[in-house]
């Protein structure tokens, strides 16, 4: 005869079958109720689930404002210049700058500096239709944080049109070669993207330029800059360098002025 422990009644079998069948229904119901909030969120892109959604990277969304500064620093300077056909008055002009604890790829987190040009004139600082832009920034202390060096041409920009130039300067490794930082094949080769990744932002530089109805081309509305709040390090053994880049808007080049 089997032990007494081993029987199993119809009562007892039913019950547990009911407690199973509750347990599945009420898990069939949590799962529900999540893909129905998934669908909530993702399925309306027409309303972001954040209120003031990221640009398309960390570059333009500190550049126009995404993020809340942590604070701002007093008495930063800059002298603009340039040179060319001519070579225009020199004009120092304060920066404001604003500090932020955010970092991207463990670099320092930067400085937003902007420049106002609308204490130089109207339509802002003349210059040459081609040659150099030189702005050197200078910290509190009168020392240069970095001067900033920018060729350019724009000689067949119509009248009443804008246009800008973005020159940034990367930290990259030595045995890093021109054609893979940058050029349409970067996104096609494996090891020239993780090449590209290593690079770091040091600093930025964001011009804005516009022709007048007198053909005049002037640096216009304001000049933004990047820039580390210290120096950067590296600590990989890995030589590193600086190098520079500038980009302009190529399809189309210059836009009618609004």
């Amino acid at each position: 005869m089997l032990p007494i422990s081993s029987h199993q009644s119809p009562t007892d079998c039913t019950s547990r079958r009911t407690k199973r069948e509750l347990r599945l229904k009420s898990r069939t119901l949590r799962n529900l109720r999540k893909g129905q909030a998934g669908r909530s969120c993702s399925g309306n892109w027409a309303k972001p689930c954040v209120s003031r959604p990221l640009l398309g990277n960390f570059e333009e969304s500190i550049l126009r404002g995404r993020f809340a500064p942590s604070g701002q620093i007093e008495g930063f300077t800059a002298e603009i210049g340039a040179s060319g056909s001519y070579c225009p008055q020199h004009v120092t002009l304060p920066v404001e700058v604003t500090y932020f604890h955010i970092s991207e790829h463990s670099a320092p987190s930067p400085f937003l500096g902007v420049i106002d040009l609308d204490g130089v004139g109207r339509k802002g600082y003349s210059v040459p239709s081609t040659g150099t832009i030189q702005v050197t920034l200078f910290n509190p202390n009168k020392t240069v944080v970095k001067m900033f060096l920018v060729t350019y041409d724009f000689k067949d920009m119509p009248v009443n049109h804008v246009t800008f130039l973005r020159h940034r300067i990367f930290l990259v490794p030595v045995q890093e070669n021109d054609g893979e930082n940058e050029g349409p094949h970067c996104a096609s080769g494996g090891a020239a993207a993780k090449e590209k990744a290593k690079r770091i932002l040091c600093y930025l530089m964001h011009l804005r330029f516009q022709r007048s109805k007198s053909g005049k081309i002037y640096l216009n509305e304001d000049i933004r800059l990047l820039f580390s709040r210290k120096s950067i390090e590296m600590d990989t053994g890995i030589p590193y360098e600086l190098k520079s880049f500038t980009e302009a808007p190529k399809n189309p080049k210059y836009s009618p002025r609004v």
